[in-house]
C-alpha cells in the first residue's frame, strides 16, 4: 500500500517556495480540486510608474526575495507602511 503525499500547512512563504522548490503539484493529485466556477473581479487600483535607476530597481528584487515576496508587493508593503505613520 503506497502512503499518499500530503501538501504542508505551510507557515511562512519561504518553507512554501522552499518546499515547492523541492517537489512536484504532480505527486499531490489526490489533494487538487477542480476549480469550476472561477470569477475574477477587476480591482480598482491605480497603477503608478517608478522612475528608478538600474541599481534601486536591482536592490528592491533582492530584498522582495530574501523576503519571499514580489517586487510590487514589497513597494506596495512599505508605501502602505509609510503612510499609516503619518
Amino acid at each position: 500500500m503506497s502512503r499518499k503525499n500530503k501538501i504542508p500547512d505551510f507557515k511562512t512563504i519561504e518553507e512554501a517556495r522552499e518546499f515547492w522548490d523541492t517537489h512536484s503539484l504532480a505527486d499531490f493529485t489526490d489533494e487538487v480540486e477542480v476549480a469550476n466556477d472561477v470569477q475574477f473581479t477587476k480591482r480598482n487600483n491605480l497603477l503608478i510608474p517608478l522612475d528608478l535607476e538600474k541599481e534601486d530597481l536591482k536592490r528592491l528584487r533582492i530584498i522582495a526575495g530574501q523576503k519571499g515576496l514580489r517586487l510590487n508587493d514589497l513597494v506596495t508593503r512599505w508605501i502602505k507602511e509609510q503612510l499609516r505613520s503619518i
